[in-house]
This record gives C-alpha cells, sequence and structure tokens, in this order.
C-alpha cells in the first residue's frame, strides 16, 4: 500500500465544482474530486475563490506557512527559507488548514472557536488526509503554470490508473515527460517561487492588521486575514446618502460575519506635502518635491527611517489585492504611494536603498501585470498606463540631474534596467529630449495643424498650469 509523507496542505471541503480558485499567482476552477492544496512552501500564501470566474465578487485570505516571526524581514528569501529548528518543534505535524464553503456566503470559512464539535470536526478531516490524498483530491503547489499543467486531459480510465501515485489530476505523469520537460518546468517553477517571494518579502503581521484588521484564528490557532474584491478604504467608496448606509438592528449573525472592514491604508494626501506651518517657499519646493512627506511617512509608520518596511509592504499588498482580486481601492493606493515616492526627488540622494528597492520591486510587478485579466493598464480605463508613464519620464529627468554620471547610484542602475526592459516591452521612452512635445499635422484634406501634448502644459506652465494673477487688495497684482 502506497504511503505518503503528510506535507502543509489547506483542505477546502465541500467547495462545488467549476468554482473558480485562486493560490498565490495562478487560478484554476475546481472539479468533483479537487480538495484541496498539497506541499505548500514556507512562506505567505494568498488563496481565493469566486463563484464565477468575472462576474461574482470574490473572496480570499492571507495565510504563512511556517515561523510567522521571520515575515516581512526583506530580501532574505522569506518565501523559499525552511522552518527554524524551533518552528519544527513547535510542530512536529505538519500545517493543515481547514477551510469550509459557506453556501450562504460563496465564501471559504476557517473551522474556528473553542467547541468540542469544532475540535472534533478537525480531527476528521486530518484523519482522513491519507485517503484524500490517496484518491487523487489534493492538488500539488505549482507557482507558475508550467506545460504539464496545460496538457489534454486524461481519460476516466487514465485518471483511475494514476490516482494513488501521487501525480496531480489531469497531469502528465512524471515518468511520461523528457529530462528537458522536467528540467525546463522545474526552473518554471523555481523562478516563479523565486518571483512571489520577491512580490511578498516586505509584507508582514502588523502591516495586514494595519491594513486589512484583526485576523480570524482557527481551532489550530493559525491565523489568517480575510479580505474581498469590495474591499475598501473610505477615501475610495462612492457614498451615497441613505443608500449605503447601513440601517441600525438590521445586522443578523450572518451579515455580521460579512461585514466589511475599511482598509487601513498609509494616509497620503498628494495635496499637502509640506510640513505644518509650512509657508513661502519652503511650501512651494515641498510641493514639487515630496520628499519630506515621503521622509515624515517612513519616520512615523516604520520605525526604520532607512527601511520603510511598512510603505514597501504596503505597495506588495496593494498591487497583489489587483493582480488577484483587481479589488479597486488597491489599485488606488498604489498609485499614490508610486506617485509620492517617485516624484520625491531628494530622496534619490538621501535615501538611495529605500528608493532602489522601490524600482526593483517594480520592475517585478509590471513583469506580472499581464497577469490580470486583460492587463493591469486596461482595468484602469481613465488613464490606462499613462500617470506611470509620466512619473517615471520625470524621475528619469531628477535621476540625470541629480546623479548624472555617477555609476555608484543604486537608484540609476536599478532605473536603467527597468527603463531599458519598458522600452523592449512597451516601446516607453523615458528621455523628455527624445519624445516630440509639439509639432504639425496634416489633415486628410492637407490643412496642417499645430498640435501640443497634453502632459506639456505642467513643464510650459500653461493652461490649468499656468500662473494665477492675484489682487491682494493693496493695489499691486501678484503671480
Amino acid at each position: 500500500m502506497t504511503t505518503h509523507k503528510p506535507t502543509p496542505t489547506i483542505l477546502l471541503p465541500n467547495l462545488p465544482p467549476k468554482t473558480l480558485v485562486g493560490i498565490d499567482l495562478i487560478t484554476f476552477t475546481s472539479t468533483a474530486n479537487f480538495h484541496g492544496i498539497r506541499d505548500l512552501p514556507p512562506g505567505w500564501h494568498f488563496l481565493y475563490t469566486g463563484a464565477t470566474e468575472n462576474l461574482s465578487i470574490r473572496s480570499g485570505a492571507w495565510f504563512y506557512i511556517g515561523d510567522i516571526n521571520t515575515a516581512g524581514k526583506g530580501r532574505n528569501d522569506t518565501g523559499l527559507v525552511p522552518q527554524s529548528q524551533t518552528q519544527r518543534q513547535n510542530h512536529l505535524a505538519p500545517e493543515i488548514y481547514i477551510w469550509k464553503w459557506s453556501a450562504n456566503s460563496e465564501s471559504l470559512l476557517s473551522l474556528n472557536g473553542e467547541s468540542d464539535s469544532v475540535r472534533q470536526e478537525a480531527m476528521r478531516y486530518k484523519a482522513n488526509l491519507g485517503a484524500v490524498w490517496q484518491s487523487g483530491g489534493l492538488f500539488r503547489y505549482r507557482s507558475r503554470i508550467s506545460r504539464s499543467m496545460l496538457v489534454k486531459p486524461k481519460s476516466e480510465a487514465e485518471k483511475s490508473e494514476d490516482r494513488g501515485d501521487g501525480q496531480d489530476i489531469d497531469q502528465e505523469p512524471v515518468w511520461a515527460q523528457s529530462a528537458a520537460q522536467v528540467e525546463d518546468e522545474e526552473e518554471t517553477e523555481e523562478n516563479g517561487r523565486r518571483d512571489w517571494s520577491g512580490l511578498t518579502d516586505r509584507i508582514s503581521p502588523a502591516l495586514l492588521s494595519r491594513v486589512i484588521g484583526d485576523p480570524e484564528v482557527d481551532v489550530d490557532g493559525h491565523p489568517r486575514w480575510v479580505l474581498t474584491s469590495a474591499s475598501t478604504a473610505n477615501r475610495d467608496a462612492d457614498h451615497i446618502p441613505g443608500v449605503d448606509s447601513p440601517a441600525e438592528g438590521t445586522e443578523g449573525p450572518e451579515t455580521g460575519e460579512e461585514q466589511e472592514r475599511e482598509f487601513g491604508f498609509l494616509p497620503i494626501d498628494l495635496k499637502r506635502t509640506w510640513r505644518e506651518g509650512a509657508v513661502g517657499r519652503e511650501r512651494t519646493e515641498a510641493a514639487q518635491d515630496r520628499s519630506w512627506a515621503l521622509g515624515e511617512l517612513i519616520d512615523r509608520y516604520s520605525g526604520d527611517a532607512s527601511g520603510g518596511n511598512q510603505v514597501l509592504g504596503e505597495l506588495q499588498l496593494t498591487f497583489l489585492m489587483v493582480l488577484t482580486m483587481m479589488n479597486y481601492s488597491c489599485l488606488q493606493q498604489w498609485k499614490r504611494l508610486l506617485e509620492l515616492i517617485l516624484t520625491s526627488r531628494r530622496a534619490i540622494l538621501d535615501r538611495d536603498e529605500f528608493m532602489s528597492e522601490v524600482l526593483r520591486l517594480l520592475a517585478l510587478q509590471l513583469q506580472r501585470c499581464d497577469d490580470v485579466d486583460g492587463g493591469l493598464f486596461e482595468i484602469d480605463a481613465y488613464d490606462g498606463g499613462a500617470f506611470l508613464r509620466k512619473l517615471l519620464t520625470k524621475l528619469r529627468q531628477s535621476v540625470d540631474e541629480l546623479v548624472g554620471n555617477r555609476q555608484d547610484s543604486m537608484v540609476k542602475i536599478e532605473l536603467d534596467k527597468l527603463e531599458e526592459w519598458l522600452k523592449i516591452e512597451y516601446d516607453w521612452e523615458l528621455h523628455r529630449e527624445a519624445i516630440l512635445r509639439r509639432g504639425m499635422l496634416q489633415l486628410e484634406d492637407g490643412e496642417e495643424v499645430e498640435m501640443d501634448m497634453e502632459e506639456n502644459d505642467e513643464d510650459e506652465e500653461t493652461g490649468e498650469y499656468a500662473p494665477m494673477i492675484v489682487d491682494l487688495g493693496d493695489g499691486d497684482l501678484h503671480a
């Protein structure tokens, strides 16, 4: 009889077939025989579901495999490191998460509470884990879709022959693959896990609790942070008086559990980026160079002026919630963070390590932005990727002016790498002198008209950016 050594696993009892399931960077549709995911590597994971692929609200939760005290420490491959000796001693049995499907809320609920019935239910699921594994009901964790997961589905007879050998459902057995295929898939998997680690290595339990709220704790003491695609911050919500305000006394036992919690984002006010009491030139310069606002945010919330892990972690979290949940509020906060950071000129010199880390992270995020249905920039129909191209063009100008030809600037090195990739992938040109900003356009009837880019208004101080003449009442006019 084949025996299987238990590995970190998440069980999903009662999950209906054809449910959209996502784990980290991949999505798939559940089958009748799908009961969970095994071989979860150490580090952060985000699992979410949706009743349909496009038209339903998605619900998901963050959870951690391994020693959660190591989370959010930065670029130390936290998603790839093994558990510490202390963690192995404290958890002789592998970590088993049990999230049951709730037909009422159409979401996964963890087994929580201290009642004997809940403990016994959890024990029954764990005791049946071996049988579920042998039946082929556990999906082996993948960080990316490999070629073996895209092969033609097998017949029922072929599936029944493979069940019990540890292979994934609908996947070619390893012995049927060539050595080149196996090596290619191993490299793809390693790169995928490295990407996921780079996208989550600044996320910490404290950050998730600040942004999402206090975690739920299951019967085994495992925390998880729950949110939905409809979760929002108050500043991004469209409030309609008398319509979206909950009525008192209407919250029942089930609606209370599904009550949306407001996101606790870092407070960013891009219209006020100067210190209290600043006037005149100081205020004008702080509006053009937001380094003071960035520094104040880092010092206030991270407690680490050289790292800014809270800022970097929120930049990671908001992006991934757009990538997986298409959450509108997270998209807006991701854009606010980028606008604050990339318009901080002095930080290029004063916070070289932090700024270079932002560019390194942004490059990795942009490489995965097509994972969003239709593309990340397409879901923001207002201006697509124009906002980011404009910010990076300004940053390029600032780096050239402040750093010049110095080769020891980490910001310049990372920006050069990002610019090269953007040129190949999107044909973006970040050097202002290479962009035609004003010229003559010939119409079909032969008439020529002068055209000017709207983005030119701010630089030329024209249009809405033109100086305003103010009468101060003393008979003098001031610009």
